[in-house]
């Protein structure tokens, strides 16, 4: 078994071949393939660079070729959310069509062409990628794998972890547990700041949530755990997080994942759990890690390019 996991690449497709091509894959025919290797991708290929269209297209290619695994992230569950209408109000789109979530998803709007038959293509397309990509010795999941909301969501995904077409519905239906668990398992976990403590996220939308590293043991207190700026973490103080605010790892195999758009160049922090996304949309790295079997994860299997 020998994959390579590629972080997000938010529409960045010179970046995604550059990567490629530094992992040894090959064009040919029309898609980019490797003799004795396979790709895993976290997820969010879309959203915010200027390579939408090409970058969705290399990756369904590999995908439908059986070069790549391809796994759901939050811009792709946006997107169906943006795409769909409410069954009970045909008039009332999944997910909301405000301001913000229209300037988080205006490139791939722009590039697919809004309500296009291409747009709807692709929007199919994206369910039925599926939540996680688990084998004998490796997982994958975009944000945070919790086998609690993995059990929460079984009832609404088919046998690869994609969604049944009422568990498309029914993770876009705030309150229903199939949401509540792709809350967690594509966005992560978050806890409440205390009372008066805000901050702007990379939009430049004020949150007073912050998602926290539950991948970290060493972030046990409010200071330590949350993922804001440093003027941010200057307010915070070292109280403990509750027991509810963690989430121990099995250990049982290594677990790697994206989203969180970390900073500086990638570095290999813990053997079991290791998150890739480096911001490539913010002029930040795209990483991947080349995964041989190995039961603890390598620093020098980590490749990137910036």
């Amino acid at each position: 078994m020998r994959f390579d996991i590629v972080a997000d690449v938010h529409g960045h497709a010179s970046k995604l071949t550059a990567l490629l091509s530094k992992l040894g894959y090959k064009l040919k025919n029309g898609t980019w393939q490797h003799q004795d290797r396979t790709l895993v991708s976290v997820g969010d290929l879309i959203d915010r660079g200027p390579e939408q269209l090409e970058t969705v297209d290399i990756l369904r290619r590999m995908r439908d070729e059986g070069f790549a695994h391809v796994t759901m992230g939050s811009h792709e569950h946006n997107a169906i959310g943006w795409f769909l209408s409410d069954p009970a109000d045909p008039a009332k789109p999944m997910r909301a069509h405000s301001a913000k979530n229209r300037k988080q998803h205006q490139a791939f709007l722009d590039a697919v062409g809004e309500g296009s038959p291409l747009h709807c293509e692709l929007v199919t397309w994206f369910t039925t990628l599926p939540l996680w990509y688990e084998n004998l010795g490796l997982r994958v999941i975009h944000a945070c794998w919790h086998p609690r909301e993995i059990a929460n969501i079984g009832p609404y995904v088919n046998a690869d972890g994609s969604f049944t077409e009422e568990g498309v519905y029914a993770s876009l239906t705030k309150g229903h547990p199939a949401h509540n668990a792709v809350e967690i398992l594509l966005k992560g976990l978050e806890i409440a700041l205390p009372e008066g403590v805000s901050f702007l996220d990379k939009d430049g939308h004020a949150r007073t949530n912050t998602r926290i590293p539950w991948w970290d043991e060493a972030a046990t207190t409010y200071k330590s755990a949350a993922l804001v700026d440093e003027d941010t973490v200057a307010l915070l103080l070292d109280i403990e997080l509750g027991p509810e605010d963690r989430l121990p790892y099995d250990q049982d195999k290594p677990i790697l994942f994206g989203h969180y758009w970390l900073q500086g160049e990638p570095i290999l922090t813990d053997r079991r759990r290791l998150g890739l996304d480096y911001s490539v949309a913010k002029g930040g790295h795209l990483a991947a890690y080349l995964w041989d079997g190995e039961a603890e994860l390598d620093p020098g299997k980590l490749i990137f390019v910036s």
